[in-house]
Parts: structure tokens; sequence; C-alpha cells
């Protein structure tokens, strides 16, 4: 019975340990690499690849003022495919800013977050500034592949490029508590 508890142990840090390494957390030194998309290529799609980012968090809860927030860009490696032949420099740079946009949500919805004050309807409350910041996330994803036709105008693709790096670089920045978090919109 000994044994069957220790197997069984190992076999649960095993499986967290491969969930874990099924997702990426977006590091600004470690650029996604052809190999972190291992999910299986869809072939009906019209895209030669897919990233699957996603901005997640978790909070812990002291009281209606004491609020502490962990907010992250994942990249999730087994829904995220290439299809073969399709590989190059130009579309990884192009996935590469959709995990990019991941994280600048990210900061924004940290931001968002500690710049609310909280009532006894908290829980809602952390909803509500979640699907807003949700919805323009998705909004700035669908604007950067219409506009750089996913991938396809390389001008604009590097605008967007440099674009995302101003922005993730600038929102260090923010200190003004009335923040609010709106549609990221590239200048025209």
């Amino acid at each position: 019975m000994k044994a069957f508890g220790i197997a069984a142990i190992l076999l649960f840090i095993s499986v967290l340990t491969n969930a874990q390494e099924n997702f990426i957390t977006w590091n600004e030194n470690i650029p996604l690499q052809w190999d972190d998309f291992s999910g299986k290529a869809d072939n009906s799609s019209n895209f030669e690849a897919e990233s699957f980012a996603e901005v997640k968090y978790t909070y812990q809860f002291n009281n209606p003022r004491d609020f502490h927030f962990n907010v992250k860009a994942s990249f999730n490696r087994n829904t995220s495919w290439i299809k073969q032949g399709y590989k190059s420099d130009a579309l990884l740079k192009h996935e590469q800013v959709h995990f990019d946009i991941a994280e600048l949500y990210a900061r924004k919805l940290k931001i968002a977050f500690d710049h609310y004050t909280y009532s006894s309807n908290y829980e809602e409350e952390i909803a509500e500034i979640f699907n807003r910041v949700k919805i323009n996330y998705h909004k700035t994803q669908q604007l950067y592949d219409q506009d750089t036709k996913h991938s396809l105008i390389a001008t604009t693709q590097k605008e967007w490029e440099v674009l995302v790096r101003e922005e993730l670089d600038k929102i260090k920045q923010i200190k003004d508590s009335n923040w609010q978090e709106p549609l990221f919109v590239k200048n025209k």
C-alpha cells in the first residue's frame, strides 16, 4: 500500500509537470520558437499557423482594501500549431506579436485590478474588469491580423512589432491611479 501511495504521488507530480510544460509564460528574453507549436495543424484552416495565447489571473483576498493579483500571459503549446512546410522567420515574428499582445493586456489587466477600489461585491467587480479587458484584448488581436493581413503586409507587420514593443515599454511607466484600460488602437 505504501508503494502505491508513492507511485500515485509521483504520477500526480508527473501529470502536473506535464500540464505546466504545455504552457509558456511570456518572457521578453525568451521568444517563441517553432518547437513551441506542438499542436496538431488544422489543415482545414486558411492560416499557416495559429497561436493560442491567453491572459490568466489569480488573486488572494485579505480584505476589500488588500488584494494581491497574479496576472500572466500564457502560450498553449498543445493547441498552437504550424502547417508543415510553412515555417519562416516572418511568420514566427507574426505569431510572437500575438503573444506580445497577450502580455500587453496582462499588464493592463494587472494595473486595472490594482487601481480599482473594491466593494463587498469584489468577485463580480473582478470578473467585470477581466471581461472588459478581455474584449479589448480580442479586438486588438483581430485588428492586428486584419491590419497585417495575417503577416502578409511586411511594412505593416514591422509597424506592429515596433508599436507593441513601445506599448509594453510605456505601460511600465503607468502610475496614474485613475488609469482606465482603453481599447488599444494603432494610429494610422
